[in-house]
């Protein structure tokens, strides 16, 4: 039974939480294991070799689940909720840096005996996986990754097209304007989400219902604030982490939905102008959310690159 401190530090039966039906079987689906004092989820499933996802904000590994229902017949596949996300604990005395979420990806891969993963993100988890191939061009990282696909995700933060919901979260004067707008967004919530997909239609009301229940776990949504802190690391780290894309040595993908409006398809081109030795794909009509939108082109781009 998986069990969670919750934010007075004694223990949630998560069983009990009203959740869904198809909620609990998500949760079924994987593991919470204690890092460093906190319960994180991570989805596992299949068998051969491993491909890790990481997702992106303001969802969970959630989104992952087609993706993964193609490829785990051949593959481990396993989809983290990283810290503040999903059934994750979200704790209120976190920092939420993009590096302390790298060491949670070390550390569950650790834990789960994986030495040698194929690495997947998308969005917020594009800057995450990165910071990995930092880690590992600087000889320190605790895995071997042989591959890495990316999907849309603002890297080259300048590029991107803000929200009017992000434009509120990104200045710190405006934090007190952020409160009151997370506390008041959970009816609306996917609703949002698929406004920025160019195929909504892929929501059915089963997965708005788990969608919403994850993020309400834990009151996630009243941590949105804290963890949006990530955006200020990637302006601040942004060389660091173009040049991990540009002098890996890996296999190196990137998968571009053409009708993002946040991560816009110029910033796809961009980056493919930059790195010629990646392999790049465009998804015509699809949006910000590439896994929801396109899982079965996600999966064969994945599939076509380990085949390389």
């Amino acid at each position: 039974m998986a069990r969670s401190p919750n934010s007075n530090d004694s223990t949630v039966d998560l069983s009990r939480q009203g959740f869904s039906e198809a909620t609990r079987r998500w949760l079924a689906s994987g593991d919470h294991h204690d890092i460093d004092g906190h319960l994180v989820f991570a989805h596992d499933s299949g068998n051969g070799p491993a491909i890790v996802f990481i997702h992106g904000f303001p969802t969970s590994a959630f989104d992952w689940r087609e993706v993964i229902n193609e490829l785990d017949g051949a593959h481990r596949c396993v989809a983290i909720d990283l810290r503040g996300f999903g059934l994750s604990d979200k704790p209120k005395a976190w920092s939420y840096s993009l590096f302390q979420q790298a060491d949670l990806v070390e550390s569950i891969l650790e834990r789960l005996g994986i030495a040698v993963a194929h690495v997947v993100s998308h969005d917020m988890g594009t800057s995450v996986h990165t910071e990995l191939l930092a880690r590992e061009i600087e000889g320190r990282l605790s895995f071997e990754p042989t591959h890495s696909t990316f999907l849309n995700g603002s890297m080259i933060k300048t590029l991107a097209k803000l929200t009017t919901f992000q434009q509120v979260l990104e200045p710190p004067s405006r934090v007190p304007e952020a409160m009151e707008m997370v506390a008041a967004m959970m009816p609306a919530y996917v609703d949002s989400l698929k406004r920025l997909m160019g195929r909504p239609e892929t929501v059915t009301d089963e997965i708005t219902t788990v969608m919403h229940e994850v993020m309400a776990y834990q009151d996630g949504n009243l941590r949105i604030p804290a963890v949006y802190c990530y955006v200020r690391e990637r302006y601040l780290h942004m060389d660091r982490w173009l040049s991990a894309l540009a002098d890996t040595k890996i296999p190196l993908q990137l998968v571009w939905g053409t009708d993002d409006p946040v991560a816009v398809i110029e910033m796809g081109r961009e980056l493919h102008r930059r790195l010629p030795h990646a392999d790049y794909r465009e998804l015509d009509g699809v949006g910000h959310f590439v896994p929801t939108e396109a899982p079965l082109e996600v999966a064969e781009a994945i599939q076509a690159l380990r085949s390389t």
